[in-house]
């Protein structure tokens, strides 16, 4: 018995292992062969932690009952309905999914609906998206936390007394024009409301005041006006486009934790000094797209924790000099985008901006603007009238990363004036009419990676125009009158030899502010693109072999090498004789599926494997021939220690007996089939 329990543990371990390795191998991908709805197409799909299932293309109108779905299987977690013409959905429809946490139905119709047909423990979420309600939709769900019911031509609010959970309601792109004051009242625990894109006039003041709602879109309704009730927790307000021409402090008076407003696309002339004021929460607002004509100082003065301000498309003409109660703004993000600016001047208060958008204005000069601002990281200036830039018109934005300067009528540039950011990256000066790119070679940008030069007068480029960008990796040449000289062909051997990307390769265009990540070896791709980029000029682009010669005098020692150039009397720099061409860069498609066709096979050897050895297995014990007490095994014959002349002894690994035990009887020989030895006996 010692011995066949092992056995049949083992070979409950291999029908085990061939149980998981075969559940390992399911995938999550869509089935569409399943039981389903008859007239109807089914798909499911399994995860982890969502077993979900979509019937869609129904042929026939049916009602919704538990026996049109008793094909469906019940463990379903979420079922959504597409193009299907309901004429009924009953209360037993989704009794028997005990573990249905959401239901869906799109782009359908759905005649009438049973009071407690979503009333269900686990059925959190419903959702009605492009419906046509055959009537008064008017639930009871005790459980249910989401309603959607989202461009369905509702013209009122449902009944919602009956779901009391509800913690989110999204009526977006419908009809409702009028809401009762009492339409949420009994939601006690309502967090965030969506109304967006209604026809709603005027909303109740007291609408809210039963709930705790903290997010409230309605965007897109015809608005008169804006009232809160006070004793909120409001947070989020969007009224975006809501044809507002009034937005004042009695608006604002009760949304003291507000901390996001938007207020774009409305009808906005003047703010009031005091507008915000009882905002101290606000972090961010949205005022763009308005006709706004002038700001005061002070308007955003009680607002000590406002981080982003977007101005755009107003007629500001200039900006107000920002005053704060604070020490310092803490503001991180102003945009004033087409707001026909004259100056940059304003933001000096502002010291802690990160990114600036001021674009499309009128602005002549900037020096000085933005001299204070240590973390600016991105600067936004296209389509304006800059001609010059000062030495010290970036001071001390050691930070600054991306520049664009496009379309202004930019003089050549001294690299100098960027010798203050050590960490430009990036930099667009296209479109600013340019016949150089530089005026003198005075100073690098150490860090530049992408130069935008299109849609300039650039005849030409010379190899000094590039050698002050020791990283470049992007360029943009296009739309330039360029000669086909001597210059212009050591500059693209240049770009080859440094892997220095034309800015589209390969259709894929790369964006002025956008992080890259550049791959090591791109010879294969920028030697036969750069003729593309520079069609008329037939440059030889072949490069010379690498020595071996050459190769092999280069010391292994790097002190020795850095020795030799010290030692150099001219003080040249030492040409480098090639660059070693560095492996394919990782493909990560490549590999995927390199790994997973191993996969497969390794996980197929090992079924077959495990297959065949539990087969075997099954067959030695049905037919009884594996045993080891019968089996015929070999065994080892171990010597006796008390062996005939001329017969070589044990190594010793066995029991040797002792002297005073040797006056006992012999230690019988053991048959080298017989699986029991008899034990020896040392007793006289």
């Amino acid at each position: 018995m010692s011995v066949k329990k092992p056995m049949m543990r083992l070979h409950q371990f291999w029908l085990l292992l061939v149980v998981v390795s075969a559940v390992s191998s399911v995938t999550t991908t869509p089935r569409s062969n399943v039981n389903c709805i008859d007239g109807c197409e089914c798909k499911e799909q399994n995860a982890i932690t969502r077993k979900a299932i979509e019937v869609f293309n129904c042929k026939n109108q049916f009602v919704l009952t538990k026996n049109t779905l008793q094909n469906i299987p019940k463990d379903r977690t979420f079922i959504k309905f597409k193009n299907i013409d309901v004429q009924h959905i009953s209360n037993d429809a989704f009794e028997d999914f005990k573990q249905l946490e959401e239901v869906d139905i799109e782009n359908s119709n759905v005649g009438t609906i049973d009071t407690a047909a979503f009333d269900w423990k686990h059925l959190g979420t419903i959702s009605f998206k492009k419906i046509q309600f055959g009537n008064t939709i008017n639930l009871k769900a005790e459980a249910l936390e989401e309603f959607i019911c989202e461009d369905c031509q509702l013209s009122e609010v449902p009944n919602l007394d009956n779901v009391p959970s509800l913690t989110f309601i999204n009526f977006a792109n419908n009809l409702i024009k009028n809401i009762p004051e009492s339409a949420f009242s009994k939601l006690k625990k309502l967090e965030e409301v969506n109304l967006s894109n209604n026809s709603i006039s005027e909303l109740p003041m007291n609408l809210f005041s039963k709930n705790e709602i903290d997010t409230l879109k309605l965007d897109y309704n015809p608005l008169k006006s804006f009232r809160f009730h006070s004793d909120n927790v409001l947070e989020s307000l969007s009224l975006a486009h809501c044809n507002l021409t009034i937005f004042d402090e009695n608006a604002t008076k009760n949304l003291t934790v507000l901390t996001l407003l938007d207020l774009s696309g409305n009808h906005l002339v003047v703010l009031p000094i005091d507008t915000f004021n009882p905002m101290k929460s606000l972090e961010t607002i949205d005022l763009s797209d308005n006709h706004l004509v002038e700001l005061d100082d002070n308007i955003f003065s009680e607002n000590i924790l406002l981080n982003n301000i977007n101005l755009s498309n107003n007629k500001l003409k200039k900006l107000p000099n920002f005053q704060s109660k604070s020490i310092v703004f803490e503001t991180n993000i102003f945009s004033c985008n087409n707001c026909g600016l004259k100056s940059a001047r304003g933001l000096e208060n502002m010291k802690r901006l990160t990114t600036i958008d001021l674009s499309n204005n009128e602005i002549n000069e900037i020096d000085g603007a933005f001299t204070e601002m240590s973390n600016l990281q991105k600067l936004f200036l296209s389509n304006n009238q800059i001609a010059s830039i000062g030495l010290k018109s970036f001071g001390q934005n050691s930070k600054l990363e991306t520049l664009d300067l496009s379309n202004n009528p930019l003089l050549p540039l001294d690299p100098v004036m960027f010798a203050a950011l050590p960490s430009l990256k990036i930099l667009n000066i296209s479109s600013c009419a340019l016949e150089n790119v530089w005026s003198n070679y005075n100073a690098e940008l150490p860090e530049l990676t992408q130069l935008y030069l299109g849609h300039n007068k650039l005849s030409v480029i010379r190899l000094k125009d590039i050698e002050v960008m020791p990283k470049l990796k992007v360029i943009d040449l296009q739309e330039n009158p360029l000669t086909c000289t001597v210059d212009l062909e050591e500059v693209v051997k240049y770009f080859i030899k440094k892997s220095v990307y034309p800015a589209e390769v390969g259709g894929i265009q790369f964006k002025t502010h956008e992080e890259l990540t550049f791959a090591e070896n791109t010879k294969l791709v920028l030697q036969p693109m750069w003729p593309k980029i520079i069609p008329n000029c037939d440059f030889d682009l072949e490069e010379e072999k690498d020595d071996p010669e050459t190769l092999d005098e280069v010391p292994d020692d790097d002190d020795e090498f850095y020795d030799d150039y010290e030692e150099n009397d001219d003080n040249e720099e030492i040409p480098v004789e090639k660059v070693i061409e560095v492996p394919s860069p990782f493909n990560l498609a490549r590999a995927t599926y390199i790994l997973s066709i191993t996969s497969v096979f390794i996980l197929t050897a090992v079924l077959v494997s495990v297959v065949a050895v539990v087969l075997t297995l099954l067959v030695l014990k049905r037919n009884k021939s594996f045993n080891m007490h019968t089996g015929n095994l070999p065994r080892p014959k171990i010597p006796l220690w008390h062996v005939t002349p001329g017969q070589k002894k044990h190594s010793g690994s066995v029991y040797r007996p002792l002297s005073e035990d040797l006056t006992g009887s012999r230690t019988p020989i053991i048959n080298r089939y017989e699986f029991k030895p008899q034990v020896h006996n040392s007793l006289p």
